[in-house]
């Protein structure tokens, strides 16, 4: 049950933080995010939380780092192995040595391990949390490809300059030849067993998909696994789990490339489960950072105030040092390499990514994981100075994570679009609006027409009951009521019925009242109705029992011979006069059922081609019109109308047609298509799915 409760604690966390941005979104996700785990962490689930490293890494950083390297192909990095290397290895392995030097002479009771240790801590950089800074801003492609593939590697670094540090403290002698071979053997490999296992999975995968009738159950759960899996792997032959499952990752890249169109139910399903845990995860990993951060708040106040100034001290002088480091180095990067990120030496726009570049090395959760990886005790002494080195690595995390929210919003331009919401609101409307008048003009049966109309109409993503101009609504409603009455009186409705029919039908049309859709007034009289409507019918019923007590028709039996003794009293002629009138109505009914469609239609057709996307309250006044009409046959059946799949595609391909000439003649941008044609083939994945279900449930 501590499992579920942290798992829904979690959760929790992460819709609250969502919630939150959209109220503030000036603030940077990453610091909710930790906000949200500092509350956490009075609950049960998290009192006196402590990160526990192992678990961390396997369960949260081996998923993300896995998906980071579905993003990588291997052709890119072979083309930027150059700029990966110093990335990675020279850029992670010269500042951990500088500032482990540097460390090392500020606080001279400090070993130089101890002090390579700490410096290996703070090397990894986290390119989520940089993206989390900049969310609103635009951030150089460039620079954000140098970020992503930097973080991508240099956890590696930084935890095997851990491990080598370690080992020096556990046996006291350090070898530099020793230590290289260390290196490369770990982090090589890694890479090689990713690779490995990456190509068998990925061969188990294909072979699964091809013989499978439902590959997707069987796929899914595989690459589910598999991260944990190769990282647990890596780990145990002693190389990097990390590197193993970028590499991995890598690697199902690769098997993306070569299935291209085949397969693509599961390679749309994976892509959607990934997409939502990725999501999830880089969410999860800073409510962590909050969760700890009260305990190492604990620990901090308790060092006393000498003790707590020189620890803000040696943090500010790391972070400034990896701040020159990076700097520098980004001003001095090889201007002759054709993959050199920051833009040609000779512009000033160097110098500005230049800046951008470092001070975008903003480190997260897993430095303060490997600060809890420290342990305890090493070499059968109690690890030297193991609270001071988790503090500074969570002071170091706070203070790279204020200056980027602070600085790289002010440097940045802020992220503009070529259309608005509201653009796409437009479009949208009118597409779907088109689309529903195509299909609407090739279809017979009314209860097909209509239960398309909706279907199509969802789309637009307006709530049941809410219009835009409630005055529209009520002039529409008032005008189709109208044409009903013309319609009726006209001559050739006369010619066909008799003027009792007319006149009862149009009693009856009278006595209709439209619901209200006003959201002002709606909830009010919705209560008023409900209230009005059973006090109505309860009297009914009491007058109703009255009426048959009295008349000694209290049981079943009673009512029957009664009813058979009336029927006998009246005159045949009578009664089959009020069954042709019932059945002039029924038919009449239809006639202005057909009629009112054609009437709307030509309305919503008339505002499509005066360039007006505002036509929902007309799908309301059809929606009311047909309730008039089922009440009329008294046909209150709320079955599903079935409606084939076929309809469903040719509908969908008008709005593709729609689209397709809004881009030819410039009214619809590139952009704006693309994000129509999404939402389009979202729609039509998900649709045809629920027909095929009914078909299932149905047959």
């Amino acid at each position: 049950m501590q499992t579920f409760y942290t798992i829904a604690l979690l959760l929790t966390g992460v819709i609250l933080s969502n919630i939150i941005k959209q109220l503030v979104p000036r603030i940077p996700e990453a610091f909710i995010l930790i906000i949200v785990g500092v509350i956490l962490s009075f609950t049960p689930a998290f009192h006196n939380f402590e990160l526990r490293p192992e678990f961390f890494m396997l369960v949260v950083i081996a998923p993300i780092m896995f998906i980071d390297g579905q993003k990588q192909s291997f052709n890119r990095i072979r083309q930027r192995f150059r700029v990966v290397f110093f990335l990675s290895v020279v850029l992670a392995g010269a500042s951990a040595l500088v500032v482990g030097v540097l460390t090392n002479n500020f606080e001279t009771k400090w070993t130089l391990p101890v002090a390579i240790a700490l410096a290996a801590i703070v090397t990894p950089t986290d390119a989520v949390a940089v993206k989390s800074m900049t969310s609103g801003t635009a951030m150089p492609e460039n620079v954000n490809e140098a970020l992503e593939l930097e973080s991508l590697f240099n956890d590696a670094t930084g935890l095997v300059i851990l491990d080598l540090a370690l080992s020096v403290l556990q046996n006291g002698t350090f070898s530099a030849i020793t230590g290289v071979e260390h290196f490369i053997f770990v982090a090589l490999g890694g890479v090689i067993i990713g690779i490995i296992a990456g190509f068998l999975i990925v061969s188990l995968r294909v072979n699964l998909n091809m013989r499978a009738n439902n590959p997707e159950t069987i796929i899914i759960p595989i690459s589910l696994l598999t991260p944990f899996l190769v990282y647990l792997l890596a780990e145990h032959l002693g190389t990097s789990g990390i590197l193993a499952v970028v590499a991995t990752g890598m690697v199902h890249n690769w098997e993306s490339e070569r299935l291209r169109l085949t397969s693509t139910r599961v390679q749309l399903t994976s892509a959607t489960v990934w997409n939502t845990i990725s999501s999830f995860l880089n969410s999860v990993v800073f409510l962590f950072l909050g969760v700890t951060l009260p305990m190492v708040w604990k620990d901090f106040i308790q060092m006393g105030t000498m003790t707590i100034a020189q620890l803000i001290g040696i943090s500010l002088l790391i972070y400034l040092s990896m701040l020159a480091i990076r700097y520098w180095w980004s001003v001095h990067e090889d201007p002759d390499n054709p993959d050199h990120f920051l833009g040609p030496h000779d512009k000033s726009v160097h110098q500005l990514w230049s800046r951008i570049f470092a001070i975008s090395g903003v480190h997260g959760t897993v430095t303060l994981a490997m600060a809890f990886s420290l342990p305890t005790r090493i070499g059968g002494h109690p690890f030297p100075y193991r609270e001071e080195l988790i503090v500074i690595a969570t002071l170091v995390i706070l203070i790279s994570m204020l200056v980027s929210a602070i600085s790289l919003p002010l440097m940045l331009p802020v992220k503009t679009t070529e259309y608005s919401l509201a653009d796409i609101d437009h479009i949208r409307n009118k597409m779907v609006d088109y689309a529903t008048l195509q299909l609407r003009d090739t279809i017979d049966d009314h209860a097909v027409r209509e239960a398309l109309t909706e279907q199509l109409q969802s789309q637009k993503g307006a709530l049941n009951g809410q219009i835009i101009d409630f005055d529209e609504y009520q002039e529409l409603m008032f005008e189709t009521k109208d044409f009903i009455v013309t319609y009726i009186h006209g001559p050739s409705i006369s010619a066909k019925y008799s003027l009792e029919v007319v006149n009862i039908y149009e009693k009856i049309l009278n006595n209709f009242v439209a619901p209200n859709f006003n959201p002002r007034e709606h909830f009010a009289n919705r209560v008023h109705y409900i209230f009005k409507k059973n006090f109505k019918k309860v009297s009914g019923l009491c007058k109703h029992a009255l009426w048959h007590v009295k008349n000694g028709q209290i049981t079943k039996h009673q009512r029957t011979v009664a009813r058979q003794k009336w029927l006998a009293a009246q005159p045949s002629d009578t009664f089959q006069q009020r069954l042709d009138v019932r059945d002039a109505l029924l038919e009449l009914n239809n006639e202005v059922i057909d009629s009112t469609d054609k009437y709307l239609d030509d309305v919503l057709r008339g505002r499509l081609l005066r360039k007006q996307s505002n036509n929902q309250y007309i799908n309301l006044v059809r929606r009311s019109i047909n309730r008039y009409c089922s009440m009329v046959r008294h046909d209150y059946n709320k079955q599903a109308v079935f409606v084939s799949s076929d309809l469903y595609i040719q509908a969908f391909q008008q709005e593709y047609n729609f689209i397709q000439r809004g881009v030819s003649r410039g009214v619809i941008t590139p952009e704006m298509a693309t994000v129509l044609y999404d939402e389009i083939n979202q729609a039509q994945s998900l649709q045809l799915q629920r027909t095929q279900q009914l078909q299932i449930i149905t047959s």
